[in-house]
């Protein structure tokens, strides 16, 4: 769409008393152990209690942002993508999705989803004089009505490739396979998906109880949470041309001489998977 016709329609406003303190927010959580600020008490006691089962977590999720930014950067630079839809985008911090994409193309665009209360007001904040980046107040578990906010209606030219990005958001999703589809759906041939999704092989392996243990922690925070198979998460590309080196862990994607991840056995807790719509 022709840069003067961006429009950044009006989110509501969200009032500090709307936000509930007394439990732990996904969004905020997430950001905590990004060595973000934006946190409360409730946040911060929860990810101590995490912290004590997977020490390792915090440096995942930042392997997590690292992969992310890598698979922005091939989208743009392989896949000529210059327009990027980021559900469940979380608060804004290093290494944002519209920090990478404007800095390897100018003229990208990105429209942020989430509906995190935190997330919206830091959201609104952050993007209220940027003229490349929008942000959506909805869920991305309604494709229907992400697809329709103004904010991407106004920013995404759907008639034309669109990256993708559902970055560890997808475990909260009690049924992945159809949301992703819908995206999918609604965007044309070129577009692509990066994801990235906790694993649990439940096998009775050291993998599969160290992934347990972490998921029912998750779990006293956030019920509807759910780690899944290797295959569970093969479903969620199925049809897609996977870019090398495919569906794999963290500790795979990368050359031996560019690991960044102690192979404590973290880095396999997470599947990542860039992949074109044919």
């Amino acid at each position: 769409m022709p840069e003067d016709e961006h429009t950044h329609s009006p989110l509501r406003a969200v009032e500090p008393a709307a936000i509930d303190l007394e439990r732990a927010s996904q969004a905020r959580v997430y950001d905590l152990l990004l060595g973000g600020k934006n946190n409360f008490e409730v946040d911060r006691q929860f990810v101590q209690e995490l912290l004590k089962i997977a020490p390792e977590i915090s440096e995942l999720t930042r392997q997590n942002r690292r992969w992310m930014a890598d698979a922005i950067d091939r989208m743009i630079t392989e896949g000529r993508i210059d327009q990027f839809l980021d559900l469940g985008a979380g608060l804004p911090t290093a290494q944002n999705t519209h920090d990478i994409a404007l800095r390897a193309n100018p003229a990208a665009t990105v429209v942020y989803v989430d509906n995190d209360l935190t997330a919206i007001s830091h959201g609104q904040a952050l993007l209220a004089d940027d003229q490349r980046s929008f942000f959506a107040d909805a869920d991305l578990n309604d494709p229907a009505a992400v697809l329709a906010h103004p904010s991407v209606t106004a920013a995404l030219d759907l008639t034309r490739p669109v990256g993708i990005l559902l970055g560890l958001v997808l475990h909260s999703t009690p049924d992945p396979v159809p949301v992703v589809a819908d995206y999918l759906a609604a965007v044309p041939s070129g577009s692509y998906l990066a994801l990235t999704h906790p694993l649990n092989p439940r096998d009775g392996g050291r993998l599969s109880e160290f992934s347990t243990a972490i998921e029912e922690k998750l779990q006293d925070a956030f019920p509807h949470m759910r780690f899944r198979t290797r295959d569970q998460i093969a479903e969620l590309v199925e049809g897609l041309e996977l870019v090398a080196p495919g569906l794999v862990d963290l500790t795979s994607w990368w050359p031996e001489d560019e690991q960044k991840l102690n192979l404590t056995g973290a880095g396999q807790l997470l599947l990542v998977a860039l992949a074109r719509k044919p």
